[in-house]
């Protein structure tokens, strides 16, 4: 009996699927090399040379997946928060907790993304605050946070009453990315065993500031 052969159509999806497998491997191996640089020698002095050799990739693969330094630093930032909306979301106990819960659990799910590369979030922090930084002021970074915003405004808006969620549709989240930020530069001075100094102000503030928020005074 004649084999029967795949459709064209089969094959080309399957080939398109290797490709793109392919190049989040190599993205991925590049990262990778990239962080443990950052975290042994800095990220200013970290060079794309560098990064191709502990990758083990030529100079030109790292500039064809990303153009700067800064678009590794941006994907490692994607990956964060692709990791903690993915944890909210499966977390299925989630569904019924209190919004300082949910918020908690999601900034939570980060720092723990965050912690084995603390010198480089650092380094990153204080390189997003310059006016030429595609860290902080480009469309990728952007977009980024946007998309974050968008998920905590869900998570307001399925916690709060409908009557209000207009209102903190459009206040909260800019609030919330500043308090973020502020938990952050927290954390990395945060010296105390398991970060529990910074785990006991991010209980505290929630509760705080969800309460306010509830009340309207915000």
């Amino acid at each position: 009996m004649k084999e029967r052969s795949f459709p064209t159509r089969t094959r080309r999806t399957a080939a398109k699927g290797r490709r793109a497998q392919n190049r989040e491997a190599i993205r991925t191996r590049i990262l990778n090399a990239a962080l443990s640089l950052f975290q042994e020698k800095g990220f200013d002095a970290t060079t794309t040379k560098a990064i191709s050799r502990r990758a083990r990739v030529a100079e030109g693969t790292v500039f064809n997946h990303f153009e700067t330094k800064e678009d590794i630093a941006l994907y490692f930032f994607e990956r964060e928060v692709d990791h903690a909306i993915a944890k909210i979301r499966k977390d299925s106990k989630l569904r019924s907790a209190s919004l300082e819960e949910k918020l908690f659990a999601l900034i939570q799910a980060q720092l723990e993304f965050l912690e084995p590369h603390q010198r480089f979030i650092g380094a990153a922090f204080i390189h997003a605050l310059r006016p030429t930084s595609k860290l902080g002021f480009s469309s990728q970074a952007l977009a980024l946070r946007n998309r974050y915003l968008a998920f905590v405004e869900g998570l307001i808006a399925e916690s709060m009453p409908k009557q209000a969620s207009g209102l903190f549709r459009w206040f909260a989240p800019p609030v919330f990315w500043i308090y973020y930020l502020g938990i952050l530069l927290f954390w990395l001075n945060d010296d105390s065993r398991a970060k529990q100094n910074t785990l006991a102000l991010l209980d505290r503030s929630l509760k705080i500031g969800v309460m306010l928020l509830k009340k309207g005074e915000l």
